[in-house]
Parts: structure tokens; sequence; C-alpha cells
């Protein structure tokens, strides 16, 4: 093996959500070669997949569309019609966790990871020794507003199902408009 530097990927996996995209904005000028992914649910609402559209014309770079082998659906019979909550992250284990792991495969990858400096969280640390995460927000000092700023100068704003619902993601549960709180 010779002295090259290895060739590592850089990630910034979208939600559909605030935190995420305004992440994808923030940095990227700061990573030209980041490639950007979703991983769709199959239950995600029509103002998730129109706000990846616009955040892929902003970045001029496509967004990858990664898929789970089982749909929500079945995955949630599975679990006995029991939703994802952040004590039961099952959706974010089946669903987002292992198609991002499958589509990383054994390349050495860096992920950027969109948890906010005023948010008392962990995110995602992969098990993986060829993963490793980065939290771009925390480590300068990006708060909640901050994040509001990125995406209304980008010409953004918030995608569109935060006139109705609270989150994005598995843990609002593939709820649809009209299905429940």
């Amino acid at each position: 093996m010779t002295n090259a530097a290895k060739n590592v990927r850089h990630v910034l996996g979208l939600s559909g959500g605030k935190d995420s995209a305004a992440l994808a904005v923030y940095m990227r000028d700061r990573v030209p070669q980041m490639e950007y992914f979703f991983t769709d649910t199959g239950a995600e609402v029509p103002e998730t997949l129109d706000f990846l559209d616009r955040l892929e014309g902003y970045l001029q770079k496509p967004i990858a569309r990664l898929h789970n082998d089982r749909p929500f659906e079945h995955l949630l019979k599975i679990y006995s019609n029991f939703l994802p909550s952040p004590r039961t992250r099952w959706c974010t284990r089946e669903m987002k966790i292992r198609p991002f792991e499958r589509f990383i495969a054994q390349d050495e990858a860096v992920t950027y990871v969109g948890i906010r400096a005023d948010e008392f969280r962990d995110g995602y640390i992969s098990t993986k020794p060829n993963i490793t995460a980065r939290f771009p927000f925390k480590d300068d000092g990006i708060k909640k507003e901050d994040v509001f700023r990125l995406l209304r100068d980008a010409g953004l704003d918030l995608p569109g199902y935060y006139k109705w619902r609270s989150r994005s993601g598995c843990r609002s549960g593939g709820a649809r408009r009209g299905s429940g709180p």
C-alpha cells in the first residue's frame, strides 16, 4: 500500500427538517465534495419531498434518495403498531441508519450531523470504524435562531409541514395530514 491519501467521503443526511437543511446550507461551500442523501421511509408527507427538491436546487447537487428494503407500514406491523418515539427509535434504526450504512459500505466517511449547540442530546455515532460523525453546529455555536436565519437567507424558509406539525422524520410517526395530532 502506498502513502497516498485515502479517499474519504463527506456525507450529509437530510431528514427533510429545518436543522439538517440548514446544515446543508451552512456546509455547502465549506465542503465542496459533500454528498447529500435522504432516506425515504415511504411515509413522507408531500411537503417534505417538495422541500427536498427546493433544497437540491439551492445546493446545485443531487440529493441521493435511499430506501429501506421494507416499507414503513410493514415495520409498523412488526412493531405491533407501536409508533416510533425518542425512547423506541425503531424507525431511525431500521429505516434511516441501516440504509445509510449500506450507502457508505466499506468506504471511509465523515458524516455531518445537524444537532445544534442549544440541543442537549446525542446524535448518530456509528459503531462502524469507517464512519466518523461531526457536529458542526455544536462546534460552531449555531443555535435555533441561526438555523432560521440560514434558511431564510438561502431563500428556503421552513418546510411547509411546519404549518401543521412540529417535526420531520421518524419521530413524527409518519403521520399524514389529518391523521391525528
